[in-house]
């Protein structure tokens, strides 16, 4: 059984102000998720869909796959 795990976290600045943006894939066997989590001051939001097929092959043969997170963040912000 194939399982992928991956987290990346980013720390920015928006007006003064220091934000965590948080960019997570999970893979357990044929199914697995994105997840984007924003956290500001005194907010935390998150956006979570499931991987498509032809994501999840990508993933597995180690291929970029360029605007991944997108239709998460644009649900957030």
């Amino acid at each position: 059984m194939f399982q992928y795990e991956s987290v990346q976290t980013h720390i920015d600045l928006r007006n003064g102000k220091r934000r965590n943006k948080t960019q997570r894939v999970s893979i357990k066997g044929s199914k697995g998720f994105k997840q984007v989590t924003i956290q500001g001051p005194g907010k935390k939001r998150t956006s979570k869909k499931p991987l498509s097929k032809k994501e999840i092959q990508c993933i597995r043969k180690c291929q970029f796959i360029p605007g991944l997170f997108r239709d998460c963040e644009k649900c957030i912000v």
